[in-house]
């Protein structure tokens, strides 16, 4: 600790020393940073400046020789009435914010001079060896003309934000044409048939990249013009690494592109070849492995039956039935070829019998004799003819298929059991310190790995959540096919799998599922040259401030292919039971049952009419026969009808008792109705 000392008090003294002789020879007075201090109000470096400001109105802007924040309430600046409750963040902040004229040669690092006062870059031995940032005033230039009256301010050597010039952003990058290198990747970047004629630049490609790129773009005055180069990373950075798009990073940084676009992850590696935007979103990797089928549990071998329809589904199936039962009770209830015992409870429970007798046998289980109770019975045949019809096509799928699982339970897991895990060649060097003792495949393109576990190169993989959610939509058999169609596969290579039309089976690839945790996340950015990181930083970072990334998102996830293993294209969901994906969801029935229910309504309304009429709908539509009447007449007293009429039991049509009313004879008289 001793030993420390004499070099702090060496390192204070030259401090000392330095502002001292630079106050004499300056006329420089020390404020706040020691390396760049503020200047005199009689400095000649802002002599002409002076008279300049004294001219505008200003005597004396920013030359007291201190931190101040000089154009609080001054008119001059604009800031008459600017309020301080407003900031951060309001156009007027600058108005409260400190600085002072600085000169430029005391606020550069002088790398020579640090050495010598027993300094390095970056320490506090010297004013020397560190800098501050400081910026030439056009505010002259700007309201006078002239363009030799110069004078530098800083904001930072008066531990302040300059919020009021923001040229240093955008100077190097307003109205400049940028060439832009461009490649398709998930929702990021993709090109279209048709061209946006909104977006010209972009020659057709389009995606959150696109969209996020021109609202930064936007924020500059004049605007970015676009150079697209689609050739994607050139071919003599191909020679140099494996991946074409770290091939593209390399492009960047010898000046072939100004940046790259794509969800690009940034590595040490890449890193090391070229600068990268703020990071707009990160990939979550995890691993992939085959299912693996075996002996199934007793309990699952019986809930197959089940599994052609969602517990949904059968829900609504259960009360749709129970909900015909009851309208068969109202609308046929007294039809005594169907419901010889008229008790109130023998008529609901031969009506559910009926329901679900019918509904298992495919067809009507009774022989409604009114017209209500027909129109119903074609309301429950029409829910029938359709439900059984899905439930047999999923069934005998079900019935044949095996569930299965994926016998490795995570990376560790594949590592114990010696199996080759398939990775990206960018993010090698991560997992290889994630996982020193395994055995790794390196390809250079995430949809090599179906072939890669096709082939058996590898008996699982590690891959970012994007590459499986495309893999599971068929997007990597689609482009194996291809690849086999245009010459660069053998069949045994692509491993092609086509449907009866010649189109490949997009669900080739489901019997691989995600499996395990999370094993490590890698930030996205994109790769630009380094004079337009800040600005372009600064474009992109208010773009994903503002949630327009976000929602860019939330818009083009539309756009993704639909997958092809999951009913509801998850693949948790698949991998967990593999069955999931056959069985039919609730809402695969709603217009069956809507159209049913309501002609079954249709049916009860009729049946009210007829209770309310006391006639049947034959007798009210004027082609009713004597062996339609299905009501007992009301009640006659001295020749006036008492009351509206009341249901009675239709007799079984085959019975002595109607043989004998149609042969004018006398018989017993008809059980009461139920409904009296």
């Amino acid at each position: 600790r001793n030993s420390g000392t004499p070099m702090r008090s060496r390192g204070a003294f030259l401090r000392v020393l330095g502002l001292g002789i630079a106050s004499l020879l300056f006329g420089v007075t020390a404020a706040y940073a020691p390396e760049c201090p503020c200047i005199s109000p009689n400095s000649p470096l802002i002599a002409q400046a002076n008279e300049q400001f004294a001219a505008l109105g200003a005597p004396g802007y920013g030359a007291a020789g201190e931190c101040r924040a000089y154009d609080k309430e001054l008119e001059f600046a604009g800031c008459v009435g600017a309020l301080e409750s407003d900031c951060p963040g309001g156009p007027l902040c600058f108005c409260f914010e400190e600085w002072c004229y600085v000169d430029p040669s005391t606020c550069e690092i002088n790398k020579a001079k640090c050495i010598e006062a027993g300094g390095t870059v970056g320490t506090d031995v010297s004013p020397y060896c560190r800098d501050r940032e400081f910026q030439l005033s056009s505010l002259i230039a700007d309201k006078t003309g002239n363009t030799t009256a110069l004078a530098y301010y800083s904001y930072a050597t008066c531990g302040s934000l300059n919020t009021y010039d923001t040229s240093r952003l955008s100077e190097v990058i307003a109205g400049r044409n940028l060439k832009i290198k461009i490649t398709e990747s998930y929702y990021w970047t993709y090109k279209e048939e048709e061209a946006d004629p909104r977006a010209q630049h972009w020659l057709g490609w389009t995606g959150v990249l696109n969209k996020a790129l021109d609202d930064g773009f936007l924020r500059f005055s004049p605007a970015v013009n676009v150079t697209l180069d689609e050739s994607w990373s050139s071919a003599l950075s191909r020679t140099k690494f494996a991946s074409s798009w770290t091939a593209c990073v390399l492009d960047v940084a010898v000046g072939n592109a100004d940046m790259c676009i794509g969800d690009f992850w940034v590595t040490p590696q890449r890193m090391n070849l070229a600068n990268f935007l703020t990071p707009f979103d990160n990939d979550n990797f995890y691993l992939v492995a085959p299912r693996t089928g075996g002996d199934e549990p007793l309990f699952d071998i019986l809930q197959k039956p089940f599994l052609p329809f969602s517990n949904m589904l059968w829900v609504i199936t259960f009360w749709f039935l129970v909900f015909s039962a009851l309208v068969m009770m109202v609308t046929d209830g007294h039809n005594m070829d169907d419901y010889d015992n008229q008790g109130k409870f023998a008529i609901l429970f031969k009506s559910l019998y009926f329901a679900f007798a019918g509904y298992v046998q495919g067809g009507s289980a009774n022989m409604p004799a009114s017209v209500p109770g027909r129109l119903a019975t074609l309301g429950f045949g029409f829910f029938v003819l359709i439900t059984l019809a899905s439930y047999t096509a999923n069934l005998a799928t079900i019935l044949v298929s095996k569930g299965s699982v994926t016998g490795i339970t995570g990376p560790q897991d594949a590592i114990d059991k010696g199996v080759t895990i398939c990775i990206p060649i960018v993010v090698e060097a991560q997992l290889r310190s994630n996982f020193p003792s395994a055995k790794f495949f390196l390809i250079t393109n995430t949809g090599d790995v179906a072939r890669s576990l096709f082939n058996g190169k590898c008996g699982a993989a590690i891959l970012q959540e994007t590459a499986i959610n495309s893999m599971l939509a068929g997007k990597y058999a689609q482009a194996d096919c291809k690849l086999l169609d245009e010459g660069d596969l053998t069949e045994e290579e692509a491993h092609c799998v086509r449907d009866d039309q010649g189109n490949a089976k997009l669900d080739r690839d489901c019997w691989l599922v995600k499996t395990g945790e999370l094993i490590m996340s890698v930030p996205l950015s994109v790769p630009v040259r380094t004079d337009l990181v800040q600005g372009l930083g600064w474009a992109l970072r208010k773009t994903l401030q503002d949630g327009k990334v976000d929602q860019l998102k939330a818009s083009f996830e539309s756009t993704l292919p639909p997958p092809a293993c999951g009913e509801d294209g998850s693949l948790t969901e698949a991998a967990d039971n593999p069955l999931e994906s056959l069985r039919l969801p609730a809402n695969a029935m709603l217009g069956t049952t809507i159209l049913s229910v309501l002609v079954m309504l249709l049916a009860l309304a009729l049946s009210g009419v007829e209770i309310y009429t006391g006639r049947t709908i034959q007798q009210i539509l004027g082609c009713g026969k004597e062996s339609d009447g299905d009501f007992a007449p009301a009640t006659v007293s001295g020749g006036t009808r008492k009351g509206r009429s009341k249901r009675k039991a239709l007799l079984p049509s085959g019975s002595k008792k109607n043989l004998m009313d149609g042969m004018g004879g006398g018989g017993a008289p008809p059980r009461p109705s139920p409904f009296k």
